[in-house]
């Protein structure tokens, strides 16, 4: 006994029906999750880069302003600084902060990393860090 698949004639569809088109579909179908799964390792990897950028200028800018004699603004520019140069105009939408507690300086550095397209949702960043004052053990 022959299936019914073998049972039709050659250049005929086996079971009536055709399947013209279905590998387009199919392709589109997966290049469309492929290049959704990709957007979201870019922006993935944007987030990571950015907020590796901003926890090292919120470092840099709080042993800054720890140094003997250098004023809290000076840990905030150098925040500013070390954003816009990792980050871009990115970098500038950023709120910096720092603050004297106790015998410590803490700069803080809060904004939104880049975004890969405009419809993607945005992540806020939070970066703090603190350093030993020199000024409190300064005679």
């Amino acid at each position: 006994m022959r299936s019914a698949a073998c049972a039709a004639e050659p250049g005929e569809p086996a079971f009536g029906g055709t399947e013209r088109g279905a590998t387009v579909v199919e392709f589109l179908g997966v290049a469309v999750l492929t290049v959704l799964a990709l957007l979201t390792i870019a922006q993935a990897a944007m987030w990571t880069w950015a907020r590796n950028v901003a926890v090292s200028a919120a470092h840099e800018g709080a042993r800054t302003a720890a140094e003997a004699g250098r004023p809290l603004a000076d840990g905030e520019q150098r925040t500013r600084v070390l954003l816009h140069d990792g980050l871009g105009g990115a970098g500038d939408r950023f709120q910096v902060d720092a603050a004297e507690t106790g015998q410590d300086v803490e700069v803080a550095a809060r904004g939104d990393a880049p975004s890969v397209l405009p419809f993607l949702p945005r992540f806020t960043i939070i970066a703090s860090a603190h350093a030993f004052d020199e000024d409190a053990v300064a005679p």
